[in-house]
């Protein structure tokens, strides 16, 4: 169960999800449940009123390709019992009509730890989000992961279409089982995930180079890399903006 000592201030829900259950719902039923009934309750909720969704450029290749995002200015609506009354049943999803039971999600609560200005002023929601995970070893210090992510941005912010860089460090996440039982719903005793603890997220104006995501992958020759438990990088496309399209600015 999330923590009320941590689970608080600005920050987003980072959920990435994969249909479980191909033979009764295809991606265009999923995602018009998200949009139309999902996204849309969320967006009449008091504590969150902007909502991405993206797509993994890999999509077919990934364990989970669908991402959706939630930026809110308080962590702690999420702990409240406005946030669980949000349906995860839909007459739009076959089946038993529970999300649960049609895809597999994994929710990641990150609190918000920095973020660049944009380099030019923002015109639109970025058509495209990289993602740099790192989950460091327990004897990285973070002054450590905080100068690779400097140098990262660094680096980055000379790449054609770099717009700006947001980081955030991992408060708490769970799978489908927690949710299960957040929602009061039979469940499993399922671990919850362990994903990445830090993580940048480089807007871009264009599709970034493929060697910039492939250095990201590979370059060991960073010591918080070589050391990390597990890190990621992953390329999305932007699908739709809901709400306000605020992105911490």
């Amino acid at each position: 169960m999330a923590d009320p000592a941590v689970v608080k201030g600005p920050g987003m829900l980072w959920v990435m999800s994969s249909i479980s259950r191909p033979d009764i719902m295809d991606e265009k039923t999923y995602m018009k449940w998200y949009d139309e009934d999902h996204i849309a309750e969320i967006m009449e909720t008091s504590g969150i009123h902007t909502a991405y969704r993206y797509k993994d450029v890999d999509i077919g290749k990934v364990d989970k390709p669908y991402l959706a995002f939630y930026p809110m200015k308080d962590l702690a609506f999420t702990l409240g019992q406005e946030f669980k009354k949000i349906r995860v049943k839909s007459d739009l999803l076959p089946g038993s009509g529970l999300c649960y039971d049609l895809a597999d999600i994994d929710v990641r609560y990150v609190g918000l730890v920095g973020k660049t200005e944009y380099a030019a002023p923002k015109k639109e929601s970025a058509p495209y989000l990289l993602l740099a995970g790192v989950y460091p070893s327990d004897d990285t210090l973070d002054s450590e992961v905080e100068k690779y992510y400097d140098e990262q941005i660094e680096e980055l912010s000379k790449a054609k279409g770099y717009m700006r860089t947001t980081h955030f460090k991992l408060l708490y996440a769970r799978s489908n089982a927690q949710s299960r039982a957040l929602k009061g719903l039979p469940t499993t005793d399922a671990p919850p995930p362990e994903p990445p603890t830090r993580m940048a997220l480089h807007e871009f104006s264009e599709e970034p180079d493929s060697g910039i995501r492939e250095k990201l992958r590979t370059d060991k020759s960073n010591k918080v890399v070589a050391d990390a438990k597990e890190t990621e990088a992953i390329l999305y496309k932007l699908v739709v903006s809901h709400g306000k399209k605020n992105f911490f600015e």
